[in-house]
């Protein structure tokens, strides 16, 4: 199969992010490694961490429109 250039970004950023993870806890993500709660706390902080960041772009964007 052939990907577009959006799906190689993706991809790119998936084994970007794998090998920070290994270098950072010396594994990739094994499913055993947490427990069910420990997954949902990890995900919780990843998705504010991400709602952080779009705020700032909206209000970036939003600037810049106005100006």
């Amino acid at each position: 199969m052939e990907y577009n250039e959006t799906l190689r970004n993706v991809e790119a950023l998936l084994r970007k992010q794998t090998e920070k993870g290994f270098k950072k806890y010396g594994v990739i993500v094994e499913p055993n490694r947490l427990n069910s709660i420990e997954w949902i706390d990890h995900a919780m902080e990843e998705i504010v961490d991400t709602l952080v960041y779009l705020q700032c772009l909206k209000e970036k964007m939003l600037n810049n429109y106005e100006n």
